[in-house]
């Protein structure tokens, strides 16, 4: 979805010290705890029978365009599209291609092009996102986006909602606690709407311009301005829990009722508010307390009526959004990444010269056992390469020198258990294989 949610209150914001970075490398040291977490987000999406889509990183923009404008004022239009990262035509200003702020819409796109009324899709997707920071600078961000489009029960509201809770468990995240409260139909914000904009109205004296411009345009936004004095204001000022209509009341009533019958700890936040306009009835943010603050890691809602307004085509529909560089980043913290042991890597060094034939030679044999094996490209002393295959995390390593290849054996160290030994040249394949299972059995 178009997520770009603003937080409740400021503090958060000052924990996304990962967002303003314009270019993201992930290093060797870290990508083997990436492919932890993807793993484990489509193991659990597997099991709840979400099918995993990829969407290009190239968006249209006219299209991209029109879905991040749909259901916005004009104003609030205007700063969202400052945020997207446009490719533009080398010879004019006209936008032809935009680098991918989100997948909501292009998912909407391309279920409505085989959608029929009744059928569910169930669909996810993650990576790399990319838009403007404050500093209208480009950004990437990696994040998690889960869709499921063709139902408007409140069961598909609870699935998605505890879809996310068992993610966020899954990733060692058991103190996420769910805040939640309810937009209404579009019949509650009518009157939910002109009792803020009067509110905004006789308290314009307690509000900052752009604040009281902001909230006279869209109630639903939470004031993000220096001053705590205009969000002081804001949380004095009306509910939409007192505008919602009998049903959409009882809707939220089932949403908790089932929430809390599914241990799934939850609090209401009467204020949490979204940055864009489109979403109705159920919305929700994933929090966690880290280093003394709330951190938003993840949310959504209902958006029903944005693929009408994109598409003309009418698909009810409910998700929510991971972001994953805080997560990571959270779990970094709290070390809950933790390597597999599975890993048998055998280093082989030579040190004579000319030895390159009989090393390659080794590796080719090892490969076809699933054996892995790390080369020393120089010839250093044997300290050097012990130290070296240490670092490594190998288990073994295999020694080449003159001498004992004439003899027609090599020196084969073991590195866990700390002694060596040597082994017929025409036996490296087996011994090998049988230090790897005395190792993994050890």
């Amino acid at each position: 979805m178009t997520r770009t949610e603003k937080p409740r209150h400021k503090k958060p914001l000052d924990d996304r010290t990962r967002d303003s970075q314009s270019l993201r490398v992930i290093l060797p040291e870290d990508v083997w705890k990436w492919h932890i977490l993807e793993e484990l987000l489509d193991r659990v999406l597997s099991m709840y029978n979400y099918q995993e889509i990829r969407l290009s990183v190239l968006q249209d923009y006219s299209i991209l365009h029109q879905g991040i404008t749909a259901l916005i004022d004009n104003k609030e239009a205007e700063h969202v599209v400052r945020q997207v990262v446009n490719l533009n035509h080398p010879d004019d200003n006209i936008s032809l291609l935009s680098l991918r702020p989100e997948g909501t819409i292009s998912v909407l796109h391309q279920t409505a092009q085989n959608y029929r009324r009744g059928e569910i899709h169930r669909l996810y997707y993650h990576g790399p996102m990319f838009r403007k920071n404050q500093d209208m600078q480009p950004m990437e961000f990696h994040q998690l986006g889960v869709e499921m489009l063709g139902s408007d029960s409140i069961l598909s509201e609870n699935e998605i909602i505890s879809l996310g809770m068992r993610i966020c468990r899954e990733l060692g995240l058991r103190d996420t606690v769910l805040e939640i409260n309810s937009y209404g139909c579009e019949w509650c914000r009518q009157g939910f709407f002109a009792t803020v904009r009067q509110y905004v109205k006789d308290n314009h004296g307690d509000y900052c311009r752009q604040c009281h411009e902001s909230l006279s345009e869209n109630p639903l936004l939470m004031p993000m301005c220096q001053s705590d004095h205009c969000l002081q204001t804001t949380l004095k000022g009306p509910r939409i829990q007192d505008f919602l209509c009998d049903k959409c009341r009882l809707n939220f009533h089932k949403i908790k009722r089932i929430q809390s019958n599914l241990a799934n700890e939850y609090r209401v936040n009467h204020h949490l508010f979204k940055h864009f306009a489109y979403y109705n009835e159920t919305v929700f943010d994933f929090i966690v307390r880290n280093n003394n603050k709330d951190i938003i890691i993840g949310g959504g809602g209902r958006y029903d009526a944005l693929s009408e307004a994109t598409i003309g085509n009418k698909i009810p529909a409910v998700g929510f959004y991971l972001h994953l560089d805080r997560i990571f980043e959270i779990m970094d913290q709290r070390h809950l990444f933790i390597r597999q042991n599975d890993d048998f890597t055998v280093y082989i060094c030579a040190q004579s010269p000319d030895l390159e034939i009989m090393m390659l030679q080794i590796v080719q044999d090892l490969h076809s056992y699933g054996i892995g094996t790390i080369l020393g490209a120089d010839i250093l002393e044997t300290e050097t390469e012990i130290a070296n295959a240490k670092a490594k995390h190998c288990e073994l390593m295999i020694i080449l020198r003159d001498e004992n290849i004439r003899e027609g054996k090599i020196l084969i160290r073991n590195l866990v258990k700390e002694y060596q030994d040597y082994i017929p040249l025409n036996q490296i394949s087996q011994e090998i294989i049988i230090a790897r299972k005395a190792l993994q059995h050890s």
